[in-house]
């Protein structure tokens, strides 16, 4: 007896042809229908599996069970999913489902007068995509019940099922805006602007006051070739997109080979969203974010009114029956492909630590100088501040600047400012300084700006100071660095059943923390609305976080987790907790140090944190400093992009911040910690 692979050589196609020729689950061309039927016609006996299919059918046939999903152009990752989820729902409920997808008029016609005017089909579910009007017409003057998976397309009236396409598509571009992005390129396969993906583009641009660069905006993008061409125009331009929205899931993967061929990193350089989820979409580095339709719900929501309406009609109760619209929400999902923009506090872009690089004769010129360097840090002792310092006399070493001078301000104003008036009668070459109050310290500040020295800020500016006032301020991404704390805090609270936060942020007028807690606020809003931050304080001296950590789980018992701005703060606020009598209660923060990381590896209350990149900073001020000793033009800003640190990629992220091998201490926690039960949440 002939099997499928016989029947597939003898018609000179693939066995995949053979079992959609059979089984009716695709459209076959007729002639590639004849010859699977002629091959097997040829055999004495039929094969198993045309006898079986053949006595389905006819089952099916007298129990009039049939339903057709009716497909239009390629087979896209989302219609593949609500196809299954279709299949899934209707056996359930002893129907059973052919797929018909057709490309042109002609293929539409062939389905109409077979597969659609068959007397055991009994509805229909549409995928229409862009099929004519003239098609969809046809659907609509069947007697058959039909539901049309799509938003409402003018002068059809039928059932509809829809996914907020706007929405998705608005919540995407909102994540991006308020993230720093303000030029988007929107690319889009075969969408023009009357969809509602470019109306979700169009609303977001138009709330946030940025203009629709219509430069950046593409459509028709049905190849490689189309999708090459509009990125090549894009990133020839004066001012290069720092985004791309892409609203069909077959632009993503040229995009990112494009990117890898023009050395273009995702998210450093460009930061991509795409539309619909794929398969490969979490497995790409980076994974990328995405807005999700909602394919179950659909699916179930199509399966449930067809058979709705098929039901009346068997009771002669369709005439009564109303079209229905129902629109499920379409879900921003965000991964790893999207970073905040660092910005400085005069809206300035940050530059990356490349744009400082020195050639070997610009090293060998300023090595001949014997320049002198001085360091004003507004405290010392924490691993940020010993790795900072290492990262700047590693480069001043290669440059032979001298460090003069190094003074630990203990976070007090007035002795900063004394110690920088101190530092200024030495006379270096450059002085570098994170200040300790903006205001109080400003008058020194100024005074340092008109000395000699080129001055090096770190993070942030001291009032009344201005671009051309100091040669550059160097700091981490401040907006990705609180963006990983939010989202930390967010992914172990969702993972463990947690919803209301706790939220203790720096009260002071520090532009750097006050985008950090702001970015962290802001990413839990968009990406876990079901969190509730029930109470907040602010503080200026980390030995206050003590108290203010009482008085707030006092006043919120039933607060389940906690966002701390950075590391210091952190532990003061674990020990109150402590003190309280709870077991644990879940912290994310900033920064990593020993004590924070032996708490993590230990199982502890610290779940996630954002570490700043020091020692990539430190070679930043120094090659910052040493370009304005050369009389080059200096980027303002700079932004070190920071590092997401999970129990996970503990001993991995140390080696990458310290620049050493974890210690033994570390690895024994983590060890341990595996043989115990999950901690509590």
């Amino acid at each position: 007896m002939p099997t499928i692979k016989d029947i597939a050589e003898l018609a000179g196609v693939s066995i995949s042809t053979v079992s959609h020729v059979v089984n009716q689950t695709r459209y076959v061309s007729p002639e590639l229908v004849e010859k699977v039927e002629r091959a097997i016609h040829q055999f004495e006996y039929p094969p198993n599996f045309v006898v079986k299919k053949q006595k389905s059918a006819q089952e099916n046939q007298k129990s009039g069970k049939g339903i057709v999903f009716l497909k239009s152009g390629h087979n896209s990752f989302f219609g593949q999913s609500v196809e299954q989820k279709i299949l899934q729902g209707l056996k359930k409920s002893g129907y059973f489902l052919l797929t018909a997808n057709y490309q042109d008029p002609g293929q539409f016609r062939e389905l109409d007068e077979t597969i659609l005017s068959h007397p055991g089909i009994v509805g229909l579910i549409a995928f229409p995509g862009n099929t004519p009007e003239t098609m969809l017409q046809v659907l609509q003057r069947k007697k058959l019940p039909l539901v049309m998976i799509s938003n409402v397309i003018d002068g059809i009236s039928a059932n509809y099922i829809a996914s907020d396409s706007e929405g998705g598509t608005y919540r995407a571009l909102m994540h991006l805006i308020r993230n720093g992005h303000e030029h988007i390129a929107f690319l889009c396969e075969d969408f023009g602007e009357k969809t509602n993906r470019y109306k979700g583009f169009s609303r977001a641009m138009e709330e946030s006051g940025l203009p629709r660069d219509p430069g950046l905006l593409r459509t028709g993008l049905t190849t490689q070739e189309k999708i090459y061409a509009a990125l090549d125009e894009m990133f020839e331009r004066k001012v290069p997109p720092t985004a791309v929205f892409a609203g069909t899931h077959s632009i993503v993967a040229p995009l990112f080979q494009y990117m890898n061929l023009h050395n273009i990193h995702c998210p450093k350089d460009l930061s991509v969203i795409g539309f619909n989820d794929f398969e490969w979409a979490t497995l790409n580095s980076p994974p990328i974010t995405i807005v999700r339709q909602d394919a179950d719900g659909i699916a179930e929501a199509a399966v449930r009114r067809l058979i709705e309406l098929i039901e009346e009609q068997a009771a002669d109760r369709s005439e009564d029956t109303e079209h229905t619209i129902v629109t499920l929400p379409a879900k921003l999902v965000v991964r790893s492909s999207t970073s905040g923009m660092a910005r400085g506090p005069f809206g300035e872009k940050a530059d990356s630590i490349e744009s400082l690089t020195l050639t070997a004769q610009e090293m060998e010129t300023i090595a001949k100088h014997n320049y002198t360097a001085a360091i004003s840090f507004h405290y010392m002792g924490k691993a940020w501040m010993d790795l900072t310092l290492r990262g700047i006399t590693s480069v001043f070493k290669q440059l032979n600047i001298s460090l003069i001078a190094t003074t630990d301000a203990h976070f007090n104003p007035e002795l900063q400012s004394k110690q920088l008036e101190s530092i200024c009668l030495l006379e270096p070459d450059v002085i570098i300084s994170m200040p300790t109050d903006n205001k109080k310290t400003a008058p020194t500040f100024q005074k340092v700006a008109q000395s000699k020295a080129k001055l090096i800020l770190i993070t942030n500016v001291p009032d009344g100071l201005a671009p051309g006032d100091y040669v550059s301020c160097i700091s981490t991404n401040e907006r990705s660095h609180g963006r990983n704390i939010g989202q930390g805090l967010g992914e172990y609270m969702t993972a463990h059943g947690l919803k209301n936060a706790l939220f203790i942020k720096h009260g002071a007028d520090f532009y750097g923390t006050n985008q950090r807690d702001a970015a962290a606020e802001q990413i839990l809003s968009e990406e876990y609305a079901h969190i509730n931050i029930c109470g907040s304080a602010s503080f200026l001296r980390e030995e206050d976080v003590y108290g203010l950590t009482l008085s707030l789980l006092q006043k919120h018992p039933e607060a389940e987790a906690l966002y701390v701005s950075w590391d210091g703060p952190a532990l003061e606020a674990m020990r109150a907790i402590a003190d309280t009598g709870r077991h644990i209660m879940p912290i994310s923060t900033g920064d990593l140090d020993y004590n924070t990381a032996l708490v993590m590896a230990g199982g502890g209350m610290i779940r996630a944190i954002s570490a700043q990149s020091p020692y990539e900073q430190g070679e930043a001020i120094a090659l910052a400093a040493a370009n304005a000793l050369l009389g080059k033009a200096t980027p303002s800003f700079v932004g070190i992009e920071p590092v997401s640190v999970t129990p996970d990629n503990l001993l991995k992220a140390w080696a990458q911040i310290f620049k050493e091998n974890p210690p033994t201490e570390l690895r024994e926690a983590l060890k341990k910690n595996m043989l115990l039960p999950p901690a509590e949440g």
